[in-house]
């Protein structure tokens, strides 16, 4: 029975492997470089089990193992799963507007594009949810921020900003920001782009009531760094993550909120744009 679940593990993981760089052809090199080789190691691991299951090796190895190792092991993995679900708790409660709010600036996070400068269905149903926003926010002046990734033909900006205008949003309301290489980037070089065009201090851009739009499982970093950041009033319009990618989005982000909060913790940063010298520094290059 044992080595049927392990056999079990081993196929759904190497398939859910397989699915996903199918599902994803504009960008298999990222994706098979990227996160979701994890599911591939998952997949060996539990196929390994199996062998030493079938071989009746299984049960010896572990009876050599000393008790308290047992113990220890055990602890630790029960520490990472409660590590990991309190992270999950929070990932899931993002602060999301409710539009009854007026807001100055809405900021798009990029998400990548394909190899052929596409939008990713993730990224789409992105755009496609700033520009409905934007529709009700029309005093509003919209960001699309994303830089050049190593697997992208162009910045991923060039690519939002057109598809953004496609949306129905007139093109004069749309500024692009295509330095960013990841979130705190996003919310950096879109601050200096504000700044620049409305001829504001960062702080007074810090001050403004914004909205950002991101994925369901992205928002609650995004918006944590926001703050962490400098910004004092922030709306979050969360888009849905495509089925399929739900489970691989969410364990990415995951791993990716638990390394915010250990940089928080060990060197405090990100710190407020406003008061911090590096950030000054980076915003008058």
């Amino acid at each position: 029975m044992i080595f049927f679940i392990f056999v079990l593990f081993s196929v759904l993981f190497f398939a859910y492997f397989v699915l996903l760089q199918f599902l994803s052809p504009g960008t298999f090199f990222g994706t098979v470089f990227g996160f979701s080789i994890v599911w591939l190691l998952a997949a060996v691991f539990f196929g390994v089990l199996a062998f030493f299951q079938k071989k009746n090796l299984l049960k010896p190895f572990f009876k050599r193992i000393r008790l308290r190792f047992k113990v220890l092991l055990g602890i630790f993995a029960g520490v990472c799963l409660f590590v990991c679900g309190i992270n999950l708790f929070f990932i899931c409660r993002p602060v999301l507007s409710d539009g009854r709010e007026r807001v100055k600036y809405v900021i798009l996070l990029g998400g990548g594009i394909t190899k052929d400068a596409q939008l990713t269905d993730s990224v789409q149903k992105r755009v496609k949810a700033a520009g409905e926003y934007l529709k009700t926010q029309p005093q509003a002046l919209a960001v699309v921020t994303g830089g050049k990734g190593p697997f992208s033909p162009c910045p991923e900006a060039d690519v939002l900003k057109p598809a953004l205008v496609a949306c129905g949003i007139e093109e004069s309301r749309v500024l692009a920001e295509d330095r960013a290489k990841d979130t705190i980037q996003n919310f950096l070089y879109s601050v200096q782009l504000l700044s620049e065009r409305e001829n504001k201090t960062v702080q007074e851009i810090l001050n403004s009531p914004v909205a950002v739009v991101t994925s369901d499982f992205h928002l609650a970093r995004a918006e944590r760094l926001a703050r962490r950041m400098g910004f004092t009033e922030i709306y979050g319009v969360a888009s849905r993550t495509p089925p399929f990618f739900v489970l691989n989005s969410y364990a990415r982000e995951i791993c990716s909120y638990i390394k915010l909060n250990l940089r928080i913790f060990l060197t405090g940063k990100p710190s407020p744009l406003a008061s911090s010298p590096s950030s000054v520094t980076v915003l008058k290059k």
